[in-house]
């Protein structure tokens, strides 16, 4: 989905609450969807409790029980499902690649430009097997491999797969197949802290 209609429920100086969305709001280390709400630009969207708060670029100049139409930036969100469904395929071949000595400690930030995830490692961090983790991941890519999303049951856990790997729960967003991922780069970025290691994720150009 990526327009929709709603009514304000909610307004606050620079945000607006909406009875239904589409606008994926910040969370699990993604970041929230940007777009526009019947003209008024949406910059940021995150949850307060049970509300998702379109965060405006200007204060808002829309009323409860006003009818609107949303547009979710798709280009942005497309990017970013892309990036995510990779992070998961780069944890699977760290595992592959490293074995039991590499360990991830944190999802860090994913956004449109690439992913940032933290890992500690038993040894010093191989530049070789980070290449060979690149290699990996794009084989995987390459070989067209389904994605499911889906809850486990109603109201329950979304669980993210793909064969043969172990199923992970994530309530991000997707793509549907390696293939619409494209190629990738992996590298080594700034360290976050003793012990740990960032690896970090982008689309490549």
């Amino acid at each position: 989905m990526r327009e929709f209609d709603a009514e304000v429920v909610g307004v606050g100086g620079n945000f607006v609450v909406l009875d239904r969305t589409c606008f994926f709001s910040r969370g699990g280390g993604q970041v929230g969807d940007t777009g526009e709400l019947s003209g008024s630009r949406v910059v940021e969207t995150l949850r307060e409790g049970d509300e998702v708060r379109h965060i405006l670029e200007e204060n808002s100049h829309l009323n409860l029980g006003q009818r609107i139409h949303g547009v979710i930036d798709w280009d942005r969100r497309y990017r970013i499902m892309r990036i995510h469904s990779a992070s998961h395929l780069v944890y699977y071949a760290m595992r592959e690649v490293f074995g039991n000595g590499c360990r991830p400690t944190s999802s860090g930030l994913l956004d449109e430009v690439k992913d940032r995830s933290d890992y500690s490692f038993d040894t010093p961090l191989d530049k070789v097997k980070l290449a060979d983790v690149e290699d990996f991941v794009n084989r995987l890519i390459a070989d067209s491999m389904p994605i499911t999303h889906r809850q486990e049951s109603e109201g329950g856990r979304l669980i993210w797969r793909v064969e043969p790997f172990p199923p992970m729960e994530c309530g991000g967003t997707h793509v549907r197949n390696t293939s619409e991922i494209g190629r990738v780069s992996i590298k080594r970025g700034s360290k976050p802290g003793r012990g740990k290691e960032r690896i970090e994720l982008s689309l490549a150009t």
